[in-house]
């Protein structure tokens, strides 16, 4: 529970406990029941009519008090003694129900709409918020659905290499849902093909074999696909040589120089390391990299 939360909650309690004590006690006011329970918080609207609904309970108390002064002592008091306990249960039975209309209100997440309204979703994510959207459509039953449209679109545009691409982003995407095991290399494969088929289309597309050299990357060192992400690697190094620097071409030393201190080439993996440096000076995983394996 947030301070606010706290706050405002400790305040309902003191309304309700300023009534009851008043009501049992007379003019003397016993002290609050402390709350032992409620996690729930409150959002700042929910917190404003909180904090409302306690003024009004203090207007009342007034009013109560005022009236009270003129009722014999045995009419203020008879039959209207509220325990600590029922105060509690009420504030709890509160929190509880804002707790549920709050639900109600954020909900699960908003339902997806047609594939192409996903494809903008997918095409807009980043790693991070394409791996929960996939995992979404392969528990909603909409993975296969997703990847015909991306499939049908890749197809119709054979000579497009954004749409290779796309579709082997969403390959990769539903190779990450998919976990450890054979379905997940069927669908690295399908997405490796899809990138060589944006390569066709364009093969300096940077995107695209940037994209094909770190999946390759990842394959488990039994398969192989080391040497062939090495060489991916270098290529986009020597068509990143022709061009003006970019900060995102660090990351292809960065992860060429990984490569090579995988295998055991440790002077490449330093040289690599290096010449990034030289051209990107403020990259900090460049510098450190360099720095753990040269000891320096």
């Amino acid at each position: 529970m947030n301070a606010t939360t706290a706050a405002v909650v400790s305040c309902f309690a003191l309304g309700l406990g300023g009534v009851s004590a008043f009501l049992a006690f007379g003019p003397a006011a016993a002290p609050a029941p402390a709350l032992a329970h409620s996690e729930a918080s409150l959002s700042p609207a929910d917190a404003s009519e909180l904090i409302r609904s306690v003024a009004e309970l203090r207007a009342e108390i007034a009013e109560l008090k005022d009236a009270s002064q003129l009722a014999p002592i045995e009419t203020r008091t008879a039959g209207i003694v509220v325990s600590d306990d029922a105060i509690a249960d009420a504030v709890a039975a509160y929190m509880e129900g804002r707790t549920a209309e709050s639900a109600v209100e954020v909900g699960a997440p908003k339902a997806f709409g047609t594939a192409a309204e996903i494809a903008v979703l997918l095409a807009e994510a980043d790693d991070v918020s394409s791996a929960e959207l996939w995992k979404r459509l392969v528990e909603e039953g909409r993975d296969a659905e997703m990847l015909e449209y991306m499939k049908a679109i890749a197809e119709a545009n054979p000579n497009d290499p954004e749409a290779q691409l796309e579709l082997g982003q969403a390959y990769l995407g539903r190779t990450q849902a998919a976990g450890a095991g054979p379905e997940a290399g069927k669908y690295a494969t399908l997405a490796d093909k899809a990138l060589d088929a944006a390569l066709e289309a364009d093969p300096e597309h940077w995107e695209a074999r940037f994209t094909k050299a770190t999946a390759l990357s990842f394959w488990p060192p039994v398969f192989g696909k080391q040497a062939s992400a090495i060489q991916e690697f270098e290529t986009l190094i020597a068509q990143q040589s022709g061009q003006a620097p970019n900060s995102q071409h660090a990351s292809t030393h960065l992860l060429l120089g990984n490569m090579y201190h995988q295998t055991g080439q440790t002077e490449k993996a330093l040289a690599t390391w290096g010449a990034g440096l030289e051209l990107y000076p403020d990259n900090a995983e460049l510098a450190s990299q360099l720095a753990i394996l040269s000891g320096k």
